[in-house]
């Protein structure tokens, strides 16, 4: 189990040459973990649809829908407590905010949309992270607002989820004529791009895919993560991250 390291000095970020990066994470230590769990969440997320092509895998209900829940599986099975309720609280606040942000701006939900709305998304993935572990996530899920009648399901949510998606990956381990995810070549030293490194080693040392599923972090010239399936690779975009850090620092203490 893998343990957060919290500080941006001891996560690279002081001595990265900012001229390799479109990315600077902010000095405050709050606001640079902020940026950083809600990235390592929003990577779990666009590897779900990227396991979801490649391996041809059945979706019964929306598809962001079950990335959301991979997203949730990934933080409870590869972090330590303290560190996979960090990345939650980041992952929920991030839908919080961007409720608020449309709500601010005057923005109608959009039904039609793929993803299911914010607040949705917040109670869904606070939901199933507190289903895996009731007894030790009880306070968390208070803070977060989680409602009692609600809680009383996401353990069988999380049972669910976690069953399901274990069965269709069972297949899917390292080594054989399995392959894993590669980074992009000549983005070492770039901040974002090393934080999203260690992610794929820690994946590539729990699954094994077919194909090569390639990671970048660039410039896009939106704020977005995504995976092309004509491409068969993750997205990370910089200005994701910097939007990220503009909603923590325009929120509310």
């Amino acid at each position: 189990m893998r343990q957060f390291l919290w500080a941006a000095a001891a996560l690279g970020f002081a001595t990265a040459a900012p001229a390799q990066t479109g990315f600077d994470f902010p000095a405050d230590e709050a606001a640079a973990a902020f940026v950083a769990n809600e990235v390592v969440a929003t990577f779990y997320h666009e590897l779900g649809h990227a396991l979801i092509d490649v391996l041809q895998l059945p979706v019964l209900g929306k598809q962001e829908d079950a990335a959301d829940h991979l997203s949730v599986i990934l933080m409870n099975d590869i972090w330590e407590e303290e560190a996979a309720a960090n990345i939650l609280a980041s992952d929920a606040t991030a839908y919080a905010l961007l409720a608020e942000q449309r709500d601010a701006g005057g923005a109608e939900p959009v039904y039609s949309d793929e993803h299911s709305l914010d607040m949705q998304r917040y109670y869904t993935v606070v939901c199933l992270f507190y289903g895996a572990n009731p007894e030790a996530r009880q306070g968390l899920a208070d803070d977060l607002g989680l409602p009692p009648e609600r809680a009383e399901r996401c353990p069988s949510e999380w049972e669910e989820a976690s069953r399901s998606w274990a069965q269709v990956l069972e297949g899917a381990t390292p080594g054989g004529d399995n392959v894993g995810l590669e980074m992009v070549a000549g983005q070492q030293g770039q901040p974002l791009a090393d934080l999203i490194a260690e992610e794929v080693q820690a994946i590539n040392d729990r699954f094994g895919l077919p194909v090569p599923v390639t990671v970048l972090v660039a410039d896009c010239g939106e704020a977005n993560a995504f995976y092309s399936r004509s491409a068969q690779k993750i997205t990370i975009c910089n200005e994701y991250a910097q939007n990220l850090k503009e909603m923590w620092e325009a929120s509310p203490d």
